[in-house]
Parts: C-alpha cells; structure tokens; sequence
C-alpha cells in the first residue's frame, strides 16, 4: 500500500514541463551532437558513418540450401558455423578476410526447400575484381566443407552423451565415419572442456554405436557433463560428419544498390505523405499550432532513432524503414491524446486565468499515467521479441524501443511545451491571461543596441 501511495503522490505532482522547455529542447540536442561526434568517428575509423546494410549499400548474396536437415533446432548451430566461416575465410592469394554477417542471415523456405540465405556487403579497401575472383569462392568452398555435414542431435543425461543422427553411422573398417568421428572428436575435447567446462573424460573405448539404433553413438564420461546449450553446441560441431550430398552452396551473386534507390525514395515518399495528412487532420480537429507541435515532435523521433542507430552503430536496412513508420502511428497517437486534453481544458471556464503553459502542464498530469502504462506494456513485449527472437526480428525491435522512448518523451514533454510557446505569438494570445507586449520596451532595444556599438 505504501508503494501505491507513493506512486499516487507522485502522479499528483506538477512537474510544470511546460515551463522548463529549454531543458526538454536541450537533451535532444545533446543526443544528437554525440551521435554527429560518433558518426565522424566511425566515418574515419570504419569508413562509414553509418552501418548502412546491403538494401542501400549493395553487395552479396550466397544460399546455402539444406533441404529437411533445417529445423527450428539445430538453425543456430548452422548459423554459428556460417559466421565462423564468414570470420576466418580464406582466399586463394592468401588472405584471411573477417566479414561481420551478424543480423544478416535469413530463413527461407520449409521442408525440401529450406535454406539459409546470407547477405554481406563489400569489404573496405578491397577491390569488386577481388571480391569476386578470391573472397566470393572462398566463400562458397569454405561453407561446402563446413556446414555440409551430418548433424547430431545431442542429448546430455549425467555421465552419457547421446548423439543421434538422421542415418545409420556405419561402424566397419579402420576408415569408416565412426572411425573419424572418434578421432575427431576425441582431438576436440580439450578445447571443449576448457571453454566450457563440460567435464568430459570420454576415450575412444568409451564412444560406441547403440546396438539397439544405429543412428545413436554413445559417449560415456567417468564424472557428470554439464548439461548446458554452449556445451551441446560445442559437442555437436565436433561431431559433424561432412555430408556433400546433404545440400548445396550457390552465391556470391551481386545485389545491386539501385533496389536501396526505390526503397529509400519510396520510404520518404510514404513518412512525407503521412506527415501532411497528419498536419491536415490535427489542424482540422484541434489548432494549426497543435497540428504544428506534433509534426515537429514526430521529426524529433525520427532524427533520434537515426542518432541512436548511429552511436551504436546497428545495422540500417528495410526493417529499420518499417520501424521508423511503426513509430510514427505510434507516436502520434500518444501526441493526439494529450491535445484532445488540452482542448478540453482550454473549453474551461478558468482557461482565460491559466497561462499556455498551465493549461499544457494540466493535460500532461491527465494524460501521463495512461501514456506511461502504454509505453511499458508495449516496451516488455517488444523487449521479449528482441530477447528471445531470431536476428531478423532483434534488428526490427532495437529501433522500435528506441522509438518507443523518444516517441514517448516527444508526446509528454516536446509537443504540449511547443504547442505552449506557439500560444504566446500572433492571435493565440487572445485565447489567455497574458500581459500585453510591450512595444515601447521593444523600441527601447534599438538606440540601447547603438550606443553600446559607438
């Protein structure tokens, strides 16, 4: 009850925003120098200024086709063996080429037809001639080698691993793949045991084929394995067994920039018609000058989830343009419910004693406790998706919290404090209790500005 109370005591409370506009216009400002600072930083450092993805850059493409071996499962253990594979790969002049693909890899298709599809963008200070004569092949004959092989399933049960495969692991003759699995994985356990502390002690007499399923080799330790997701992973990209036949690789096709083009120019053709439909609506249903308050608010949101994009440097592509369009409804649908509030109280008989800004404060108390309960509820379930989501949906969430948070402070603080300046130029002034200008005082300025010059 006392934690209610206080949270009563502090809805109650005039946090009179309205009045302190230069400190809600300031903190912005704030956020948008530190991001032009990063963006120079990144500019020289990274060649770019922002993480702009393949959809404007351009650049590549490559598939890699695994048919029924995909599922829901075992996909990250595929896409850690991708980006490994992108991190170390190796051309035929002799360099090693690190491509960073995180957030950059796509599920396609079901069944016989799933694939993983994997965008890069050119590598800084590497030529289109090299990229496709040494790094594209590379590409291509790295991933056949790591990716293309039979994959287990493991299960960890005290002192037994299980590993269970689609087809029956053959056990006769010195070079069957029992025979290389053992080695292989007998080689890997060191480097397992210490990145993980799995607590393997298994020897090659201690890995045998289940007599009674053939598919499943058992691993038997003399302590208890740490059942964990990082030692299953660990333990089953040592158990690979390479599998040509189990898919395909075809790619490092070109992905021209002229898509970024249209998708850019559509993107800004679609935000500048919502904004002037927006500015009509508002400025038919309240005042021009609220209308005016909640575009420049909107702009607010927009310049800061480019800022915030920019400082952290997360990647820039179409789902960021379908974040930027999700907040804008957002955001303004907050903005319209503090404004119906200020109509509202602007159609009180004690309006013409109250100043704009009391009135804008008076419609924010009103309003904040719903915009806050809004903006939480939708904040854990877009927090859960960029937790628990695949990389494609983490990439759409990031943007869209951190829309969620400025849409959220330009509807409380920005808006309703311009809409409050607005109302003390021209005609509006008429609508309150404000002392009239001073003209005299205003004409005083001039000779008081020359002498100072002579």
């Amino acid at each position: 009850m006392k934690l209610k109370e206080k949270f009563n005591n502090l809805m109650d409370q005039d946090f009179r925003i309205a009045e302190k506009r230069k400190l809600v216009f300031i903190i912005p400002l704030v956020i948008v120098v530190v991001a032009a600072i990063m963006m120079i930083v990144f500019r020289f450092t990274l060649g770019s200024a922002f993480n702009l993805g393949t959809d404007f850059t351009g650049g590549y493409s490559v598939d890699v086709k695994l048919g029924n071996k995909l599922t829901e499962s075992n996909k990250q253990v595929y896409f850690d063996q991708i980006e490994e594979v992108f991190q170390s790969v190796t051309g035929d002049n002799g360099k090693t080429y690190k491509i960073d693909i995180s957030g950059a890899m796509q599920l396609q298709g079901s069944g016989d037809t799933a694939s993983i599809r994997v965008k890069y963008a050119q590598i800084n200070g590497v030529s289109e001639n090299e990229m496709s004569t040494y790094v594209n092949p590379a590409i291509v004959t790295a991933l056949e080698n790591k990716v293309l092989n039979k994959v287990p399933n493991v299960v960890i049960d005290g002192k037994v691993i299980t590993a269970t495969y689609d087809e029956v692991i053959n056990a006769d003759g010195d070079n069957s793949p029992f025979a290389d699995l053992c080695a292989a994985l007998i080689k890997a356990l060191p480097g397992i045991n210490e990145s993980t502390n799995a607590g393997i002690t298994a020897t090659e007499s201690s890995i045998t084929i289940n007599p009674e399923n053939k598919k499943q080799v058992i691993i038997t330790s003399s302590t208890d394995v740490t059942n964990s997701a990082n030692v299953s992973r660990a333990i089953v990209s040592a158990m690979n067994l390479p599998d040509k036949y189990s898919g395909s690789v075809s790619g490092g096709d070109m992905v021209g920039a002229t898509v970024s083009t249209e998708l850019l120019f559509t993107a800004i053709l679609a935000v500048s018609l919502a904004l002037i439909f927006m500015l009509c609506y508002i400025g038919l249903r309240f005042q021009l000058s609220s209308g005016l308050a909640c575009i420049i608010a909107l702009f607010h949101d927009l310049i800061i989830m480019f800022a915030a994009m920019a400082i952290f440097h997360v990647e820039i592509n179409s789902t960021f343009i379908a974040a930027l369009i999700t907040i804008l409804g957002y955001s303004i649908n907050n903005s319209i419910i503090i404004f119906d509030r200020v109509r509202e109280n602007m159609r009180s008989i004690y309006a013409k004693n109250m100043t704009p800004e009391q009135v804008a404060n008076k419609s924010i108390k009103d309003t904040l406790l719903r915009s806050i309960n809004t903006t939480i509820t939708t904040l854990i379930m877009i927090a859960m998706v960029a937790i628990i989501g695949v990389s494609d949906i983490r990439i759409f969430a990031i943007p869209i919290i951190i829309g969620l948070l400025a849409g959220t402070y330009s509807s409380i603080c920005i808006a309703p404090s311009l809409w409050a300046l607005f109302q003390r130029v021209g005609k509006n002034r008429a609508n309150f209790n404000l002392p009239p200008v001073d003209k005299n005082k205003q004409k005083q300025k001039g000779p008081k500005q020359s002498q100072a010059s002579a």
